[in-house]
């Protein structure tokens, strides 16, 4: 039976994970070395925002014009910018999926001591903690940064060509992160040129290590994750690789592993994912779709979750 190689209980350093309260008392406390980040589109942030938030989005470590995660030297600055230094403490809340994708980033630049809201916005609104209007904070304030990046070997991003080989390797496993529907190829998200899978890959969805279906919702608890694990066959010796539309909801899988205690040199994110396997037509894939009896009308198009 695969199992992790630490317990449940084990949580390495710092916990990843943090919850309203400690945020809250953390807030209450004026420390001049945490950072809260609100990983949510500018427009949303003004509506409602944690106190003393600093709003950032998907572009700002993508490279420019691209959903791929950008390079060391863009990152640090973004980070520097942002007054970061090494040791900085970093919180990150959203109302979605997207916190633990800045999260990896971070750590696959080498800031490994990062936390994420348990529950995002929403927990916080359900504790009846206040929520500011406006625009977001000035991080220009807190000066400079001394952040540096890693190489990034922390976190590997796996290549089209490296989930290719995959196939053939026994000491990988290839897991699908997206929602069953985009699994079955009842559904293309814009940004992905035809619906489907990669043939070999194992369906993962991100809703399993969440407490329920809806984003935004909590973590699981380390025992309930230990059983996801064990139905699903996912096997701690093994290479993991993840994917999803556009590397986001991968991290969710991600991060939960790593708070598990799984080697993080072993947690692969696809960050091409599906909108670059699905633009190339020499990669494989299969889909629903491609049954003679599968009606065309019944793949929607939306806008792309990540």
């Amino acid at each position: 039976m695969p199992i992790p190689p630490a317990s449940a209980a084990s949580i390495v350093n710092r916990d990843s994970l943090i919850q309203v309260d400690e945020l809250n008392q953390l807030l209450q406390q004026h420390d001049e070395k945490l950072l809260i980040l609100g990983m949510t589109p500018q427009w949303r942030f003004v509506q409602r925002h944690i106190p003393h938030s600093v709003q950032i989005w998907r572009p700002a470590i993508n490279k420019p014009r691209s959903w791929l995660l950008s390079d060391g030297k863009q990152f640090q600055a973004l980070a520097r910018g942002m007054g970061i230094d090494h040791d900085s403490r970093v919180v990150i809340w959203d109302e979605h999926y997207d916190a633990t994708r800045l999260w990896w980033a971070f750590a696959h630049f080498g800031k490994a001591d990062v936390q994420v809201l348990d529950g995002g916005l929403q927990a916080w609104r359900q504790a009846g903690l206040p929520l500011h209007r406006g625009p977001a904070r000035n991080a220009s304030r807190r000066g400079q940064g001394n952040f540096t990046s890693a190489a990034g070997t922390v976190f590997p991003i796996a290549s089209a060509a490296f989930v290719l080989e995959s196939k053939n390797k026994p000491i990988a496993q290839l897991w699908d992160c997206r929602d069953p529907d985009e699994w079955h190829g009842q559904r293309r998200l814009k940004g992905a040129r035809k619906p489907g899978r990669i043939p070999w890959a194992q369906h993962l969805p991100w809703q399993l290590f969440r407490q329920d279906r809806s984003e935004g919702s909590r973590f699981r608890r380390p025992e309930e994750v230990t059983g996801v694990i064990e139905t699903r066959g996912l096997d701690a010796t093994r290479q993991q690789i993840f994917y999803c539309q556009a590397g986001v909801r991968t991290t969710t899988a991600i991060f939960t592993l790593y708070r598990l205690g799984w080697p993080a040199e072993k947690l692969f994110n696809y960050d091409g994912s599906w909108r670059e396997w699905s633009a190339d037509p020499n990669l494989p894939s299969t889909s629903s779709t491609d049954h003679p009896s599968f009606r065309r009308d019944r793949v929607s198009i939306l806008w792309p979750k990540g």
